[in-house]
């Protein structure tokens, strides 16, 4: 589920991700009143709705969780040979390491835009900015984790191109 997902990647936590989507919908329930087609579909509602409950969380505990509690392996292929799967997660855990010390309005852009495929317009509609702020946000993000990551990524590309030789 998108909302679950989106709080998931916000919070780090499978419990915290299932309170935020159950808080969402059940708040939907509650004020079916409050929404309006015109200002923008159901979907950016939700997601909305979603982010203000994490940024609740957020002000309540006046902290972000930390990757040491994520529940996260990321699916790998059946055929892989073992050090392209040993690889392979631990660039999975690299790029979780570095989206997660996003700043948070850097993070939740880019999660709705790349994990969540929502577009620009979309996602100004759900976090109140305009698009061209959302944009930003998504330059920063991205210029944070290639910065981040490149010397990791240039590593392993020596690590790979060592064990073709080695073949």
């Amino acid at each position: 589920m998108p909302i679950f997902r989106f709080a998931y990647r916000l919070l780090g936590s499978v419990e915290l991700a299932e309170d935020v989507t159950h808080d969402c919908f059940l708040s939907v329930i509650r004020s079916s009143g409050n929404f309006n087609p015109e200002l923008g579909s159901l979907k950016t509602y939700l997601f909305g709705t979603a982010r203000n409950l994490v940024l609740k969380y957020f002000r309540s505990a006046n902290r972000e969780t930390a990757l040491d509690d994520m529940d996260y392996e990321p699916p790998t292929p059946a055929r892989q040979q073992p050090l392209e799967h040993l690889l392979e997660e631990e660039l999975g855990q690299k790029v979780m390491e570095a989206v997660t010390a996003l700043p948070p309005f850097q993070r939740e852009a880019l999660v709705l835009f790349e994990y969540e495929g929502l577009a620009l317009s979309e996602i100004a509609n759900i976090v109140g900015a305009d698009v061209g702020a959302v944009k930003a946000r998504l330059f920063r993000a991205r210029q944070r984790l290639k910065n981040e990551l490149i010397s990791y990524l240039n590593s392993q590309r020596e690590i790979v191109t060592l064990e073709k030789a080695l073949k």
